[in-house]
């Protein structure tokens, strides 16, 4: 089963980003930790923000629905206009 993948991955480090977690710049998504080191490399808890972002994105993505796990969510019902 496909996996749900939010807001795409980072060009530079190939992370998912999350919302409130990436910059986009001339037609590329970097996450917030890769923006950060290419503008200040000498920032002191890039690290930290790198762990955060992993952390973000695993609690983000979340496997769908499936047959297996239970029943489906009911969606939009069908509309009989007649």
């Amino acid at each position: 089963m496909s996996r749900f993948h939010g807001f795409r991955n980072c060009a530079e480090c190939k992370e998912g980003c999350t919302a409130g977690n990436f910059v986009d710049h001339e037609g590329k998504r970097y996450c917030t930790a890769c923006w950060i080191a290419r503008e200040n490399p000498k920032h002191e808890s890039l690290d930290e923000i790198r762990a955060a972002n992993r952390e973000a994105a695993g609690k983000w993505k979340r496997q769908k629905y499936s047959r297996e796990e239970g029943p489906l969510p009911v969606g939009p019902q069908s509309v009989n206009k007649y």
